[in-house]
């Protein structure tokens, strides 16, 4: 007998919005990995794994979830699981190629309304987890919640959870957190609305986009094959940048913006005439805003667009000065989330108006921070946290997706979609990104 269906809330603006584009075969998941060693070696497995999960699963309601409702409208619901098979969602393997799995993982989606829950790991040979999730139900922020908690769980089911059945049951005390909207004030400003009305309905010679790069047009059919490049950059540069923008009231995601704006300026500057802007978004956490606790699993991000020059030097100044942008946008970025509910019930049809269509942005970086164990020691250390995203029929033409790991190094992980950029403009690009990364590393040391 089909246990019934446990309905929790019907799903706020952002988590329908993300559970629409996935309904339309326009995005996959999120997937965020961390390599877990023990002291004594030990490698990950079945016995040692599945007591871990079972502590995050009794402790998340994120991972206890299902979709119920017709996802191509407002009438969608997140609905609770009444248990979580691990065997069916847990996939082993005899492979280590990260880059290999992130591709495999972005390119699949998930069966929304069955019995299985909305997220699935892989287990590498290297003792690497490979989480993946639906956008709907976490954000990114969420994404290093799980690695975490992964390795606390791993920590403390050494001297105690030993119950390695792959049945978990859904605790019904788990707190399902309320959609952003009312969790903190969403409401755009006239000054917002009449920004985005005079985009919508001003002649396209008039806008910033006209002549802004967003690399190719989105596909006229949904794909969501996604390329993926993952570049570690050595701790000791990432202290140095980081003292070097100090200095100049800049910040990691700040310099790494104005890097790559000057990175991809340098590769469109053959046709000055066509491209003089280019079309960018940093992603935001609406996580202090909203006042969330760090260690929750949901679905709060904020974006902030603009539309740069092309401008082929660095220039530090600049740097500062989106790094005091990006500041006043953590509360100001709400508002691009009230926005949507000027659509809600009509995300389907707008989202397949821009099949076909210019993207809005050519690029777009988002930095989670870096990993902080807690202090308490154990047997397990965590390191190489890297995450990325798909989103590649419609969004970014390019994600620059960032991770500082606890040794201080930051991982760079580069998706793209194999209708949005060539592969070998995407490889110029990074080349062309860390020569401009060592010219700054350069100066500041």
């Amino acid at each position: 007998m089909t246990p019934p269906v446990i309905r929790l809330r019907k799903t706020g603006l952002m988590e329908q919005y993300h559970i629409t584009r996935h309904f339309l075969g326009m995005d996959s998941c999120i997937v965020a990995s961390a390599q877990y060693v023990a002291q004594d070696g030990a490698a990950l497995n079945r016995e040692i794994l599945f007591p871990a999960l079972r502590t995050l699963i009794e402790t998340h309601a994120a991972l206890g979830l299902r979709l119920d409702g017709d996802e191509a409208t407002e009438d969608v619901y997140l609905a609770r699981l009444s248990m979580v098979d691990l065997s069916r969602v847990v996939e082993f393997s005899a492979k280590d190629n990260l880059q290999e799995a992130y591709e495999s993982q972005l390119a699949r989606g998930f069966a929304t309304q069955t019995d299985l829950p909305l997220w699935r790991v892989q287990l590498l040979a290297d003792n690497t987890i490979v989480f993946a999730v639906h956008h709907g139900v976490c954000d990114g922020m969420s994404l290093m919640v799980f690695l975490l908690g992964l390795l606390q769980a791993l920590q403390n089911s050494e001297s105690g959870d030993t119950d390695t059945s792959h049945l978990v049951q859904i605790p019904t005390s788990n707190v399902l957190f309320p959609p952003v909207e009312q969790a903190t004030n969403v409401r755009p400003s006239l000054r917002t609305i009449c920004s985005k009305l005079f985009d919508s309905v001003a002649p396209a010679s008039w806008t910033k986009m006209h002549s802004a790069w967003t690399g190719l047009a989105s596909p006229l059919t949904p794909n969501v094959t996604t390329h993926v490049r993952i570049l570690p950059l050595p701790a000791p540069d990432i202290v140095a940048l980081c003292a070097a923008a100090r200095t100049q009231g800049a910040t990691l995601t700040s310099t790494f913006y104005v890097l790559a704006v000057s990175a991809l300026s340098q590769l469109i500057a053959q046709d000055p005439a066509r491209y003089t802007r280019i079309g960018s978004a940093v992603a935001i956490s609406l996580h202090g805003v909203a006042g969330i606790p760090d260690d929750v699993m949901c679905d709060y991000p904020g974006v902030f667009y603009a539309h740069p020059r092309v401008a082929p030097d660095f220039n530090w100044a600049e740097a500062g000065r989106v790094a005091r942008v990006l500041q006043g946008q953590k509360r100001k970025g709400r508002e691009i989330v009230g926005m949507l509910g000027f659509i809600q019930g009509k995300y389907a049809p707008y989202m397949k108006r821009q099949l076909g269509t210019k993207r809005e942005t050519g690029f777009c970086i988002s930095n989670v921070g870096r990993v902080q164990p807690p202090s308490v020691g154990g047997k397990w250390t965590i390191g190489r946290t890297i995450f990325g995203q798909c989103d590649v029929v419609t969004g970014a033409a390019l994600s620059i997706n960032m991770t500082g790991d606890p040794t201080g190094a930051l991982n760079v992980a580069f998706t793209w979609g194999e209708t949005s950029l060539e592969t070998s403009f995407v490889e110029a690009f990074i080349t062309s990104l860390q020569k401009g990364f060592g010219e700054v590393i350069g100066k500041a040391e």
